[in-house]
């Protein structure tokens, strides 16, 4: 039977007053969420309902004001446990469509939350974070002590020491290490980044040439200036590169902290569950975007001139100012 419009109002509205009451019944105290205001939290999240109180527990108790979670392309309930989560003014939840990280971090450094904040903290769903954010309050440390440093990284760095053409077979080409060399066979070698601590929560910094999320820590206003979140790289897959090179090669610096005590790949992540990528697998697109990196950046890294400035950067460290 069909209704009029007449009809249709009064069931929306009965249907509307009665979850209005419902709502007025359960509305919790509101909290104040004032902690880190200069720093927007950007979560990048997928089908995680079954971690996502652990993984914004600590931030929630540490009551910080600016975060933005994305449920991208979840089929379980994460936006819905994460929008019971989040309940500050300035907390956002955004169901997007499967597009992956590169497009929701962009979206949320250039949108009024990301640009009002002096820096961005980008995160995924996989890192269970401790309750004392000393990390973050040394990271912040060394931004202010180096203008020019312009992202950090938590989770781990290198150094490239020779880049070529990608090879005809980089789909399948197999990742390796050996001891500190890492590398795709026939298209790229480098040295990871080894800074020491004496233990968990005891941090220490060194620049390199690239860090990879995550966390990262990057300065807004600087970042968007210098780099982006480039759409050529998307949907996934070295984009944290590129942004990293493009800033040593405009006369900017990149860092890696080390000593969080950061519990890391907690469960399975969706690229491993996919099986679109692995030590010897890797999608189309991704010859791509390494092919982008080699053409933009390859004569400064086998000129030596990237591996010189990097060592300079280091040389210029005041190492007092470490241990804080």
């Amino acid at each position: 039977m069909k209704l009029s419009i007449g009809r249709i109002h009064e069931i929306a509205s009965d249907i509307s007053k009665k979850k209005w009451e419902a709502l007025k019944q359960r509305r919790a105290p509101v909290r104040m969420f004032e902690a880190y205001p200069n720093v927007l939290c950007v979560f990048q999240t997928f089908n995680k309902s079954h971690l996502i109180r652990l993984v914004l527990n600590p931030f929630i108790k540490q009551g910080f004001k600016n975060i933005i979670l994305f449920a991208d392309g979840c089929l379980d309930n994460t936006l819905t446990k994460a929008v019971s989560i989040l309940r500050g003014k300035d907390h956002m939840v955004i169901a997007a469509n499967n597009v992956h990280e590169i497009k929701n971090y962009r979206f949320a450094i250039t949108s009024e939350a990301g640009k009002n904040c002096e820096f961005a903290l980008l995160m995924q769903d996989d890192d269970l974070y401790p309750v004392d954010f000393g990390w973050l309050d040394y990271g912040l440390e060394m931004m202010k002590r180096d203008p020019k440093l312009v992202v950090i990284g938590y989770r781990g760095g290198y150094d490239f020491t020779s880049m070529s053409f990608p090879s005809n077979t980089f789909k399948t080409d197999t990742f390796y290490q050996s001891g500190e060399e890492i590398g795709l066979t026939g298209s790229w070698t480098a040295k990871n980044t080894k800074i020491f601590t004496s233990g968990p929560n005891q941090f220490n910094f060194g620049y390199c040439q690239t860090v990879y999320r995550a966390p990262h820590l990057i300065r807004v206003k600087e970042f968007l200036e210098l780099t982006k979140f480039d759409p050529l790289f998307e949907p996934f897959q070295d984009d944290d590169t590129n942004y990293c090179l493009e800033l040593w090669s405009k006369g900017y610096r990149v860092g890696l902290v080390a000593g969080a005590a950061i519990h890391r790949d907690v469960g399975i992540g969706g690229m491993r569950l996919s099986n679109v990528l692995s030590l010897d697998k890797r999608p189309e697109h991704a010859a791509r975007n390494y092919g982008y990196l080699y053409s933009q950046y390859g004569e400064m890294v086998n000129s030596g001139a990237l591996e010189l400035m990097v060592k300079k950067a280091n040389e210029g460290i005041v190492r007092k100012f470490l241990y804080l």
